[in-house]
């Protein structure tokens, strides 16, 4: 954790700041955009499929499809492809459902027990891959439900779903990501399109995951999952998070009308451009105060479409001043 010290301003007067942050965005390298929930098998030619994802910019596809792993193309220097699957219980209209990544042989269903859970993620690990929760919001888990699969074992959560808002329009689960946070349970942010059609243009390649690495490969994007250096997006690009020892937050991105930082409670601050910006900075001295146990990046574009960063752990304690006088 790298701490830096500060002063600054309270709505009550002069503060001084020790702020501590584990910033897993520091890390070197750089983002590539993917899918990790894709049902390929439907789509069509695993081929043409990944072709298709690649011309849109994409860098990575996973197939994820129901309880079988469907086999794709070698990935190459500009294009992975990763083995997964969507696990759920066939037995129960049950609507658990886990993302396995980086499978290399398939796993048993589920059960219709919270515990089994635990053992398919211990399955997914044993083969040197991880499990996403999908489509929280969409899968209407109450509270205990959620807290219970978020300790599991699952590394990563999806935070918007395409496929869910054309279903429903239950596509984000932001509120109970933050109330997991708020709990104690970090998971990596992932933004999934779900695709089924490839046609689709309202679905397919609308919403992704970033991921930090140092090279584009499968082992370093499950290793950027693990570590949480992603994002989920529904259109923005995050392309740096800093917290600087001078007491900035600095965001560069894609341009967008607003960055919102987030943190527990009442947030941090929101800053609006107009025209749009693709850098936002946040003085730490006015708002570091606010910070409460992590923040997290969320960018939004005029059509309301946002990112969120995976959150970044940040301790702050308060020394009040007395101002001189």
């Amino acid at each position: 954790m790298t701490e830096f010290e500060i002063e600054g301003r309270d709505k009550e007067g002069p503060i001084h700041l020790k702020i501590g942050v584990d910033n897993p965005f520091a890390a070197d390298g750089h983002f590539v955009r993917g899918g990790l929930h894709s049902h390929v098998a439907q789509m069509g030619d695993p081929r043409a499929i990944c072709e298709h994802y690649h011309d849109m910019g994409f860098d990575f596809l996973a197939a994820t499809d129901y309880l079988d792993i469907t086999t794709l193309p070698e990935s190459t220097d500009t294009f992975v492809t990763l083995p997964g699957a969507e696990i759920f219980c066939p037995d129960r209209d049950d609507l658990t459902h886990i993302i396995c990544l980086g499978l290399t042989e398939p796993v048993q269903p589920l059960k219709d027990t919270l515990e089994d859970v635990s053992r398919l993620v211990g399955d997914t690990e044993s083969q040197g891959g991880l499990a996403v929760l999908a489509h929280p919001s969409w899968s209407n888990y109450a509270w205990e439900k959620a807290f219970a699969l978020s300790r599991s074992g699952v590394v990563g959560f999806e935070l918007t779903n395409r496929l869910t808002w054309q279903i429903n329009g239950k596509e984000r689960s932001e509120a109970l990501w933050q109330m997991l946070l708020n709990a104690g349970v970090r998971l990596a942010a992932t933004g999934v399109d779900d695709a089924t059609v490839l046609t689709d243009r309202t679905v397919t390649g609308q919403t992704w995951t970033g991921v930090l690495v140092p090279r584009l490969g499968e082992a370093e994007i499950l290793a950027g999952i693990r570590a949480h250096r992603t994002y989920a997006s529904e259109g923005p690009k995050i392309h740096d998070i800093r917290i600087e020892s001078r007491g900035t937050i600095v965001v560069e991105c894609s341009p967008v009308t607003a960055c919102h930082i987030q943190s527990r409670g009442f947030g941090v601050r929101s800053v609006h451009a107009e025209p749009l910006s693709d850098r936002f900075e946040v003085d730490l001295a006015v708002d570091g105060y606010r910070i409460r146990d992590w923040i997290s990046i969320c960018l939004e574009e005029r059509n309301g479409r946002r990112a969120w960063s995976s959150a970044i752990p940040v301790r702050v304690e308060v020394t009040r001043l007395h101002e001189a006088g």
